[in-house]
């Protein structure tokens, strides 16, 4: 049973709304970093993203 979720919100820009969540820490980092390539043309690493990276 997982009890934990994380959670990433989009900050990159002042008008993207995106928030996703994963049951699986290394599953948030992925989406994370394709949503910042593929909608943002950024290319960042776990380290940039972990402050972003919520534990709920």
């Amino acid at each position: 049973m997982v009890t934990e979720r994380y959670r990433f919100e989009c900050r990159d820009v002042a008008d993207c709304d995106v928030v996703v969540y994963s049951e699986f820490e290394e599953s948030i980092y992925e989406a994370a970093r394709s949503h910042l390539k593929d909608v943002h043309g950024r290319d960042v690493s776990d380290e940039d993203i972990e402050p972003y990276i919520e534990t709920l």
